[in-house]
């Protein structure tokens, strides 16, 4: 994959996770890859993983949020493994329960795009 193509997927996750953010929805792994690679790679690809990773240090820089915390597995309604692992290890968060964290995460996502939290 080429540089700009790189630029092209970049910019539609993040356009596809302010969307979401915005909402106040999640989205699996597989619509995002679907949407950045236009069916290119797959859900599990680190190739996802990377850019999901690049998208989530920016959206943190401009405010301060893990916008990564919207994209979720299909089966389970959570991150994956890596999101909770980069949290526990990088982040030295206490990720213990795992859904309450993710709540907590998600809820400020969601605020930090105006919306206050879940719709329910």
């Amino acid at each position: 994959m080429s540089q700009t193509e790189w630029d092209i997927a970049r910019g539609r996750l993040l356009v596809l996770l302010e969307a979401v953010a915005s909402s106040r929805l999640t989205v699996t792994y597989g619509e995002a890859a679907r949407v950045s690679f236009e069916g290119r790679f797959s859900a599990r690809s680190g190739a996802l993983m990377d850019l999901l990773s690049e998208v989530d240090e920016a959206v943190d820089r401009e405010r301060g949020v893990m916008i990564a915390s919207l994209v979720v597995r299909a089966d389970t309604g959570l991150p994956g493994e890596g999101y909770f692992a980069f949290a526990r290890d990088v982040l030295r968060r206490d990720v213990a329960d795992r859904e309450s964290f993710w709540r907590q995460e998600a809820d400020a996502v969601w605020a930090a795009f105006g919306g206050e939290g879940p719709s329910r």
